[in-house]
């Protein structure tokens, strides 16, 4: 049984790509040198953009700010994480037992004193009554203005539970994305919480692992995320030490160019189709008044393919507007936007179009007296109409493409035989040199590729190939960049190249052995490459640096199962079932282990109660088939 990676939809036209190119690589890499950090090269007159600058807390910003503060923890930024028991309560807890359509899992949240469990319940072949997976979480993740999803952690490592609260339809139900039978839990890797909370430190290479306190400040986003660390300023203005005509000891986002002020939104509200860290940086080492294409590649769907209510997707949508695009430019979120406060509902229509008029001062519409009306003369609602988010259940998104016409979206094209199909979206003057955003495209590529279907001659074969390319070439001057090795080997592996995939993995592994992620790949490669004795020595060492996590105990699992270990696997099975009682593939080792240990009934019937844990027809069949190859 293969790890779940992930799924993910496209329609490209492709061509079957040619055979792979050989390739020299070195035996043993070693990590190359960092590269030079923007936070200490970027040419800019704000002294706050240096790593050694502290960050204080909104806290500190209230002594002086208090009426633009209070504003702003009104506004969804401000409320974007809460720990529980803090939150402003938006939920109704009174709802019961949640069903799921068409699977056999109940949901169901209680309170529990100051804090809150999630259940999530099934029932065996039979009917009876399986042990509950539960999750008590300590982290709210969302304003509540669309809704809410809830975090817990369990030895340092982050985990998100397959219940969420949507409040436009005041109701719990799945979490967006989920599929309790993928093992319904996530985990949370830093690049989630980026942005949703103010700061955290993730551990080095880890997926969802992370330094003790998880939040060193505070929940939510703060001011800081606009304004940058904020501990020289204070330090300066406390010490009432004069400012010059711009304080140059804080970020303030009037003072940049229009592109700058853009990186600032960029952080969080361009999330493209992959976000691919650069060389030797990190998301969380950015600070406003820098670009933000110095710390991350941002890649996104040519414009044919984009789907216009995605959530997430209006920065880019934004930019692709007749009024950004007549504006040179310019126009820029906050010309719409206020950062600090929302309208209230009442005054939204009205805020809105005077907002249109500062630019628009000269040009009446041109729709029926009626219609205006009708909408209550709001701008938005006939060129950035609101409707059901193409990504995210149960919400609504706007569409930023800012339509002379409102209608539905057109269809989707198939692109080109040959072009690529993702394209970087930082293409100005702080764009990487092209050699560098050649290596994040492969990346990209590489995490495109191994989410999609398997397909001979399909569309992840031309993916896989057009990320081999360009990752090889840049393995020549960076061998010792370990994101490239683990994206080789990722594009290798739907390539069917077992033995260069293997290779890829090990110098992966090599230089960053405590990474989730290359582990994970390594163990793959090496059951691809029948070295099962690898396979059960890395799983090994992946339990042992994430040990809340299911997906390490199943890979060991599969590693003993080639040797017929069965003793040892139904002790892995056992394990992963302590921490997820309801997981299918836990369950289905343990079914197997049953037969072999003398018990086929009971084997047969722990085979069927993984079956009714799946949630699509194509997995029980699938379930059901792998026990009998397996016990005939």
């Amino acid at each position: 049984m293969a790890l779940v990676v992930g799924i993910w939809h496209a329609s490209f036209h492709t061509d079957s790509p040619p055979p792979s190119p050989p390739v020299t690589t070195p035996d043993d890499p070693v990590l190359d040198p960092v590269p030079a950090d923007p936070r200490l090269t970027f040419s800019t007159p704000f002294r706050n953009v240096k790593p050694d600058v502290r960050y204080v807390g909104d806290a500190s910003c209230t002594a002086c700010h208090e009426n633009i503060c209070n504003l702003y923890h009104a506004h969804p930024m401000g409320r974007s994480a809460a720990v529980i028991g803090k939150a402003v309560p938006i939920e109704n807890y009174a709802t019961g037992v949640i069903p799921l359509a068409g699977v056999s899992y109940q949901l169901r949240v209680t309170q529990n004193g100051g804090g809150v469990v999630h259940h999530v319940a099934a029932r065996d072949a039979d009917g009876n009554a399986l042990p509950e997976y539960t999750i008590s979480p300590d982290l709210v993740i969302g304003s509540g203005t669309r809704g809410r999803s809830y975090l817990a952690t369990q030895s340092g490592a982050v985990w998100q539970s397959p219940i969420s609260w949507f409040s436009h339809e005041a109701r719990w139900d799945l979490s967006p994305g989920f599929d309790l039978g993928n093992g319904g839990r996530r985990a949370i890797a830093s690049d989630c919480l980026f942005c949703h909370v103010d700061r955290v430190e993730a551990v080095p290479h880890a997926l969802n692992r992370y330094q003790s306190p998880l939040l060193p400040g505070q929940a939510a986003i703060g001011c800081e995320r606009c304004h940058g660390p904020g501990g020289l300023h204070v330090t300066e203005r406390t010490a009432a030490l004069p400012p010059q005509e711009v304080d140059t000891s804080i970020v303030n986002p009037k003072h940049l160019t229009p592109e700058l002020r853009a990186s600032i939104c960029a952080q969080c509200h361009l999330q493209g189709a992959e976000r691919i860290p650069r060389r030797g940086r990190d998301a969380f080492e950015f600070r406003p008044g820098l670009p933000f294409e110095q710390f991350v590649s941002v890649f996104v769907l040519p414009p044919d393919l984009a789907e216009a209510n995605r959530s997430v997707g209006q920065f880019e949508q934004m930019e692709r507007s007749r009024c950004f695009t007549g504006s040179g430019g310019k126009l820029g979120c906050t010309n719409c936007h206020d950062p600090h406060s929302t309208p209230t509902p009442a005054k939204r229509a009205s805020f809105y179009r005077g907002q249109c008029n500062t630019c628009h001062t000269t040009i009446l519409c041109t729709a029926p007296a009626a219609e205006r009306q009708n909408k209550q003369d709001d701008c938005v609602a006939c060129h950035m109409p609101r409707a059901g988010s193409a990504n995210i259940p149960h919400t609504s998104v706007t569409d930023h493409r800012i339509l002379r016409r409102s209608g539905s979206a057109p269809p989707h094209k198939n692109l080109p035989p040959g072009t690529i199909p993702l394209i970087a979206f930082q293409r100005g003057r702080y764009a990487p040199p092209e050699p560098e955003q050649q290596r994040d495209l492969g990346i990209a590529l590489a995490w495109v590729a191994v989410k999609l279907p398997r397909v001979p001659g399909g569309q992840q074969e031309r993916f896989a190939f057009l990320a081999q390319e360009r990752l090889t070439a840049s393995l020549q001057p960076w061998r010792g960049d370990p994101d490239a090795w683990l994206a080789l080997s990722f594009a290798r592996a739907a390539l069917g190249d077992t033995e260069r995939r293997l290779e890829a993995a090990k110098n992966a592994v090599r230089l960053i052995p405590d990474s989730d992620a290359a582990l994970a790949e390594l163990v793959e490669a090496a059951l691809a490459a029948k070295q099962d004795t690898l396979a059960k020595e890395t799983a090994t060492n992946w339990i042992k640096l994430n040990p809340t996590a299911v997906e390490p105990r199943l890979a060991r699992a599969a590693a003993l199962t080639r040797t017929r270990e069965w003793a040892k696997v139904e002790d892995d099975a056992l394990a992963a079932m302590q921490i997820q009682p309801l997981h299918p593939e836990a369950r289905l080792y343990f079914a197997v282990c049953r037969h072999h240990l003398g018990d086929p009934v009971g084997g047969r019937k722990a085979a069927q109660t993984a079956a009714s844990l799946a949630t699509h027809p194509e997995q029980r069949t699938a379930i059901l088939d792998w026990y009998e190859r397996m016990t005939h």
